[in-house]
Order: C-alpha cells, then sequence, then structure tokens
C-alpha cells in the first residue's frame, strides 16, 4: 500500500488553460545519471496515465527538477522508454521501474576490506530507508570485473561500533546484505531464479524447533545508483549466517557450526589433511561460526571429513545418516544437478550443523554458474553427466538404506510438480520477459555492454534446460529399473576446478591408458598429451570450460 506522503507527491496539474500535465516523483523514487544521460523513476500508479491524448505538453518534476517529454506519450507505461529535454537543454532518456531503487553515495573509496562509511537510500512502494552504512568489495575473481559485488552493513554511527538491523520486503531483518552484481550472468536471471528454487524445493530438518529458520538466503531485484551514476541491475541478498540459518548460539561451548566452502580440497573429500585450530581455514574450508573471539575447533568437521574417506562400507552405510541430514542430501544432490552447477561441488557450499547432536546438512552460495552458463560468463552447453563430490559419490554407489533409490523416486515426484519442465520453463520465461519488456537489459546494456542480452541466449538457456531434464530422467529411470546409466561425471574426478595450472586425478579414477584430449567449449582440440601419474598441466590453456577425454570417460573442467 502506498504511504500517504506518496499520495501528496503524485498528481496531475495544469497550468493555466494550456493543457499540461506535471507528474511529480517523490523524493527518493528516482535516481538521474547525468553521465549517462539516463532517469530511472518509481510511479506506482501507471493506470492513472494510460491516456495522454488530450494534453499539450508532459512534464516530470523529479522533487523540484523538472524534465519536459519530447513528445506528448500516449501513455506512461514501464515498457517504453522516453526521452526527455532538461532545462538547459540537455536530452535524457527516462525509464519507469517497478524495482526498489538504491542510491550509495560516499567521499571515501570502495575498497576489498576494511569497510568505508557511505550513505545508503531504498526505496519501493511501502518504504523509504535511509542509513549509514560500511561497504566493501565482495568476491574473489569477481573483484575483477567492472561492475563489483558489495557486502554492506548497516550502522547507527559512522565507524561501525553500532550497527543497525532494517529489513526490505519479506526477507530477513538483519544488519548484513549483499549486493549481488549478477555481471557474469549472460541473462542476470540464473542466479537469481537458483535462490528460489532452493527455497522452494528445501525445508529445514530444524524448523520446528527454529521457526524462523531459511534453508538459504533469499534475494530480490533492485536497481542501483552509485556514487550518481546508474550502475545496473542486482540482487539484494540475504546472508548465510548462523541467524539465517537459526543454528544454535555459541554458550561457551560450540554447539551450532557454519563452515563456507572457499577452495577446492578437502570440500570434495578427495583427501584428509591434519588441522591446525590456530588457523579459521582448513583444506578449502574456511570456520563462519562461532567466531574466532569464541572458539575454533574443526575436529567435528574433520571427523566426518574422516568418515566419509576412511571407514568401511559396512560402517558407512550404517552410520552415514546418523552424520548427515538425509533429506537435506536428497534436496542438495538433485539440486545440484538439475542446475549443474560444478562450483557448487565443494567450493561453494557450506556444511551447517544445527546443534551438537544433530546431523551435518548443506547450504549452496554464489550460484552464477549456473544452468548452462560458466563462472567466467562463458556457455557451458555440456548437459550430461551426474555431479557428485567423493560423498555424494559413496552414497549413490553404497545405496545406505535404499537412500539413492528414494533419490530416484523424489526426482520423479518433483518432475510432477516444482521441477516440471513447465514450472521451471515458465521461471525463466517470466523472469526474462519482465527484464527485456521492462527496459532492464536496454539500460544494463547502457552502462555495462558485456552481453547482448539477446533471445538468442534465452533460447540456448531453455534448450539447455530441456535437455538436461531430459538426461536426467533417463539417467534415475535406468537407475531404478537397474540398468546401465548414462556415464557419471563425478565433481572430485578433476580437482581443483576450477584450475590455474595444473588438474589433479583421484587415483580410483585413472584409467590404463595415459594418453589424453582436452576439447574447449566449441568442440575444437585444445591439447594432447600423455598425463604424468595423476597430474595433467593446463597452464597454457586460455581461461575458459573444457572436457578432458581420458580413457572412455569425458570430464568437464574450468580454466581460470
Amino acid at each position: 500500500m502506498r504511504s500517504t506522503l506518496f499520495a501528496l507527491f503524485l498528481s496531475f496539474s495544469f497550468l493555466g488553460t494550456a493543457q499540461e500535465l506535471v507528474v511529480n516523483i517523490a523524493n527518493h523514487q528516482f535516481g538521474v545519471d547525468d553521465t549517462n544521460a539516463l532517469i530511472v523513476a518509481r510511479l506506482d500508479d501507471l493506470s492513472n496515465y494510460d491516456d495522454l491524448t488530450n494534453y499539450e505538453s508532459v512534464i516530470v518534476n523529479l522533487h523540484g527538477t523538472t524534465f519536459q517529454f519530447t513528445a506528448v506519450p500516449a501513455a506512461l507505461t514501464r515498457t517504453q522508454a522516453y526521452p526527455v529535454t532538461a532545462s538547459n537543454g540537455a536530452t535524457y532518456t527516462l525509464y519507469f521501474t517497478s524495482l526498489p531503487i538504491i542510491h550509495i553515495d560516499t567521499d571515501n573509496t570502495i575498497v576489498d576490506e576494511p569497510k568505508v562509511l557511505a550513505q545508503f537510500t531504498y526505496a519501493d512502494e511501502e518504504q523509504v530507508l535511509t542509513s549509514n552504512i560500511g561497504i566493501e568489495i565482495r568476491g574473489g575473481f569477481s573483484q575483477t570485473f567492472p561492475k563489483k559485488t558489495y557486502d554492506l552493513e548497516f550502522w547507527n554511527d559512522e565507524t561501525g561500533d553500532d550497527s543497525d538491523n532494517v529489513q526490505f520486503r519479506n526477507m530477513r531483518n538483519d544488519d548484513d546484505w549483499i549486493l549481488d552484481a549478477l555481471y557474469n550472468e549472460p541473462l542476470r536471471l540464473r542466479s537469481h531464479t537458483a535462490h528460489k528454487l532452493w527455497l522452494d524445493l528445501h525445508t529445514p530438518s530444524h524448523l520446528d524447533q527454529e521457526p524462523n529458520a531459511r534453508a538459504g538466503a533469499d534475494v530480490t531485484y533492485v536497481e542501483v545508483f552509485l556514487l550518481g551514476q546508474y550502475n545496473g541491475l542486482y540482487n539484494l541478498s540475504e546472508e548465510i549466517d548462523r541467524k539465517q540459518l537459526q543454528i544454535k548460539k555459541f554458550d561457551g561451548t560450540m554447539r551450532g557450526q557454519l563452515h563456507k566452502g572457499i577452495g577446492w580440497g578437502t570440500t570434495l573429500f578427495s583427501h584428509l589433511p591434519s588441522f591446525d585450530n590456530s588457523s579459521r581455514e582448513w583444506g578449502g574450508h574456511k570456520f563462519e561460526y562461532p567466531k574466532a573471539d569464541q572458539v575454533t575447533d574443526w575436529q567435528p568437521l574433520y571427523d566426518f571429513t574422516s568418515f566419509v574417506i576412511t571407514t568401511s562400507n559396512t560402517s558407512f552405510s550404517s552410520e552415514v545418516w546418523n552424520r548427515f541430514d538425509r533429506d537435506n542430501f536428497a534436496d542438495y544432490f538433485l539440486y545440484l544437478n538439475v542446475l549443474r552447477a560444478i562450483d557448487n561441488t565443494g567450493k561453494n557450499i557450506y556444511v551447517a550443523k544445527y546443534d551438537t547432536h544433530t546431523p551435518f546438512f548443506y547450504v549452496p552460495w554464489d550460484l552464477d554458474a549456473c544452468f548452462g552458463a560458466s563462472w567466467d560468463g562463458s556457455l557451458d552447453p555440456y548437459t550430461e553427466g551426474i555431479l557428485e563430490n567423493g560423498f555424494l559419490e559413496r552414497v549413490r554407489l553404497l545405496n545406505p538404506d535404499d537412500a539413492f533409490k528414494e533419490i530416484c523416486n523424489r526426482w520423479f515426484d518433483l518432475r510432477g510438480g516444482r521441477l516440471s519442465a513447465a514450472q521451471l520453463a515458465n521461471d525463466f520465461a517470466s523472469t526474462y520477459h519482465f527484464l527485456r519488456d521492462h527496459k532492464l537489459y536496454e539500460r544494463e546494456a547502457r552502462v555495462y555492454p558485456n552481453y547482448p542480452f539477446d533471445e538468442a541466449a534465452y533460447n540456448y538457456l531453455q534448450q539447455w534446460l530441456s535437455d538436461r531434464l531430459a538426461y536426467l530422467d533417463t539417467y534415475f529411470e535406468n537407475t531404478l529399473n537397474n540398468t546401465q546409466a548414462p556415464p557419471t561425471v563425478a565433481g572430485q574426478v578433476l580437482y581443483p576446478n576450477p584450475a590455474d595450472h595444473v588438474i589433479f586425478i583421484s587415483p580410483e579414477a585413472l584409467p590404463e591408458e595415459t594418453a589424453y584430449q582436452i576439447y574447449n567449449s566449441l568442440g575444437q582440440l585444445a591439447k594432447t598429451g600423455h598425463r604424468d601419474q595423476d597430474v595433467i598441466p593446463v597452464t597454457n590453456l586460455r581461461s575458459g570450460t573444457y572436457w578432458l577425454l581420458l580413457g572412455e570417460e569425458v570430464y568437464p573442467f574450468v580454466k581460470k
């Protein structure tokens, strides 16, 4: 519902006898980018402006600054771009949006660390929020992109000593938020769709004890003006943390735990290095909770990893569901493979524990490399193969308590509902057409023209999805029927993935043949050779997605 204040600003005006319409936009409900001659404004009651044929001129009043429409439009809509002229004669392009508008301004240079003071304003149809924030650049390789992702912390002061919880739409009430730039997504919709899908698929097992627990982070689209310039479309995202998952607080002893996958190695259950409790990192994991000033104890995660890697088949089958949440495993296995999210086999996974006496569970994060796109934004057209890490593979092979058979049955249950071809296709179609028809792609391309955002990219996505679902249907049907399933592409066979200089091959996957071929994303032969033990050098390959032909198996990998 619109506030009374906003309603006062939105009105028709008649000046003299001339049929002149003045459209008033409230403060903070717009952004003006003088550099790119672009204006984005929020006007919720556009139905009031569906027939302007009787007016001789139309003016938009942006809180005291006026722009005149170059030509009187037939109507005001969010699906048109309007040339308008400022009082000094400069021409701008005006867009109307239904998305929230964010302004961030600061006299400081925004860096990786630490957070620096900035001023933040958010406006949608229900609220206008202004606040101090601490802001820093977020990410690893993504920091090299011209459009940055940011970490935000809301402050009551100018130093960050007193943080402040805020809420946007139906999301959490908290002081920590993320602005995800989506720069490496060809259509700016994969991450958004993937986050929403996980929340639809999975319900936390401890929801009865913690009604506010969430399975992952929710997101909403926003448009951002940074330092007075339009910075494009972003996901405003919740954080994955103790509060989001509602895991048990530290009370002098470690109860709830949260570990973030930031690298390749132990995260894939490929090896078991010793740990050091003086370090907050171990084997590709980062210790997120409890906090560093409370306790660092890698023993529980080490014990679980050791259990997966070293225990006998009999012990594994009898004990695994006491150590890891069975429902979470099933949902994550299916989710990972619908997305075919290679990075999320190990690197981009949170491993969490609600309490000391409850099993571990998975939470996905960083969901840009999925649905036929790679981490660098290149297309990854490969639709076959099952993604796994060492843990997921062992469950599949041993099928403890018929767990993998249940996963197959769950797949077909979901194919009649949330994972139906029609519903998944509609997820993409509705978002794509919204972004296209509401000119989000048009104004995004004005400031970040790294992709064409065209129909071809959309058609590729829909075809990829259709092919992927067909493959998975065959795979799970063959598995249930105990027939020969299509070959598995195991996420832990090659590591690290992405790779910088070399890729290692898990010993159990080594064929007798030493010859190999590597093909690029166009199907062209990029490299041949003979492997030296379990190592293949990839230093001379260009960044991108590749397929390694090793014996009779094909494995995808990414070269950084």
